[in-house]
């Protein structure tokens, strides 16, 4: 995507670039910085500074920001999944945080690739999870606020939970009742291998991930990868446009049950992941809770 793309602002791409080599300027006592007090993230030059300020990741650095590669990816694939695109995810770029007490927000740039023509593009999102204050639990969240081309529109940061079905709020399920087949969808081992399906690769990590966090350093976690996604079944309460069962894939609520296996662990890990999907309607809006157990 270039400069013909109606969410390509190439103003907005030259004032980042400037502000960036401005902040890398910077002592470190210098640089941009947020507390708790600030609560302006509904505001544009907020929202923007957050994403300026941001310290720059090398590329071989990569595997120690595992754990905030995982909230990019997320990122991408809710814009995917809004926008009808296929981008895939190189490497993050840049990363700025806001530390709470019982959350963090990471505002994440990375580079993508657009598999079609390999035209790079530089993709903005911002996360809340729970993972860096409680490690070690049966299960995480992660939201995200924002899922866009750098710079190209304002962001809604508040979440809109009147939108979403009561069904997906309650306590999650431990696994797949025999009462909810009727509402299931058992994913095909070639929708597993298709690359268009990739994602699905991602909520798997995501389940590994929240198993061993805390035990394990990301650096670590990353290491035990590939992970061997063997058998997933979709719940949905039937979403308006699921004309054909496979559509539950794709749906903006569901529930995944995953099977899937660790070659690297010692004892040939085998795990069952619960991971819920909800969205709320608004751009840029995904809510990932999940909880894995080994078996």
């Amino acid at each position: 995507m270039g400069d013909s793309s109606p969410e390509y602002d190439p103003e907005y791409a030259r004032l980042a670039a400037e502000v960036r080599a401005d902040v890398m300027a910077l002592t470190e006592d210098e640089q941009i910085s947020f507390s708790d007090d600030d609560r302006g993230w509904s505001s544009y030059v907020t929202d923007a500074n957050a994403f300026f300020a941001g310290r720059r990741i090398k590329p071989t650095a990569w595997r120690f920001y595992y754990d905030r590669g995982l909230c990019a990816r997320l990122g991408l694939y809710c814009y995917n999944l809004q926008k009808g695109t296929a981008y895939d995810f190189r490497y993050i770029c840049q990363l700025h945080e806001q530390t709470h007490r019982s959350f963090t927000k990471s505002f994440i740039t990375c580079e993508t690739v657009n598999p079609a023509d390999r035209s790079t593009l530089f993709f903005e999102t911002c996360v809340k999870h729970n993972d860096d204050q409680v490690t070690f639990v049966p299960n995480l969240r992660w939201e995200t606020h924002v899922c866009r081309v750098e710079g190209s529109e304002e962001a809604d940061y508040e979440w809109d939970d009147g939108a979403v079905d009561d069904y997906y709020k309650d306590e999650m399920p431990e696994w797949l009742s025999d009462e909810n087949q009727q509402r299931c969808y058992v994913v095909k081992q070639s929708e597993l291998r298709d690359k268009k399906n990739g994602w699905l690769t991602l909520l798997t990590e995501f389940a590994f991930f929240t198993k061993w966090n805390g035990p394990l350093s990301p650096g670590e976690i990353e290491e035990c990868r590939p992970l061997i996604t063997q058998h997933v079944v979709v719940e949905t309460l039937g979403e308006e446009g699921e004309k054909e069962p496979r559509d539950k894939l794709n749906a903006a609520n569901a529930i995944f049950y995953i099977s899937f296996e660790c070659v690297e662990d010692p004892t040939i890990g085998r795990y069952r992941a619960v991971v819920r999907k909800t969205m709320d309607g608004k751009p840029g809006h995904m809510r990932l809770e999940v909880m894995c157990r080994r078996v």
